[in-house]
């Protein structure tokens, strides 16, 4: 059995994202992404059992980190607008400074067997925790988790890919975090 090389890895998760970022989700062939991360077919299933295996785990992995960045910036103590707030900037600031993994999760949402990786992170478990303690306590409404998820992240989205549209992001940035602690607190 041959041994797994940390390097080559992340050389070919690398020629994944720049594959699909170019040609899509199926565009990307394996014999593409072995060829772009200069190994052979066979080296990548040394790694993943296939295609498939390799998106929803690469998927799940990126999924993880921005979930990890945005516990890091959030606490039980937090007031209900800190945390409304805490979760809109940090999103918004991990899509900027990550903006080629932020564009590959995009593209992953599209495909329904992918996006339910989502559910099975531990930092969205905790994001989510937090927020249902918030919700027991009375501060922020009852709706469910994917309507919050969809009022907190959409919109942070839709600036992210559509800057241009924002003349002063920053500004805007504002308005949207008042215009959500409006929407989802009491």
């Amino acid at each position: 059995m041959r041994t797994k090389d940390i390097d080559k890895q992340q050389r070919i998760k690398d020629a994944m994202i720049s594959l699909i970022l170019k040609e899509g989700i199926n565009g990307a062939s394996v014999a593409k992404i072995a060829r772009e991360a200069n190994v052979s077919p066979a080296t990548i299933y040394v790694y993943y059992r296939n295609k498939d295996d390799m998106l929803s785990e690469v998927f799940g992995e990126y999924v993880e980190k921005c979930y990890s960045y945005l516990c890091k910036r959030i606490y039980p103590q937090m007031s209900g607008p800190d945390l409304i707030d805490a979760l809109i900037r940090g999103t918004y600031a991990y899509s900027l400074e990550n903006r080629e993994i932020f564009s590959f999760v995009e593209q992953c949402f599209a495909c329904p067997t992918i996006q339910e990786d989502i559910v099975h992170s531990a930092h969205y478990a905790d994001v989510f925790d937090l927020i249902h303690e918030y919700q027991r306590r009375g501060v922020i409404r009852s709706y469910s988790d994917s309507n919050i998820s969809a009022v907190l992240f959409a919109p942070v989205k839709f600036m992210v890919m559509n800057r241009s549209m924002f003349p002063d992001p920053e500004k805007d940035l504002d308005e949207l975090v008042m215009m959500l602690k409006d929407m989802l607190l009491y």
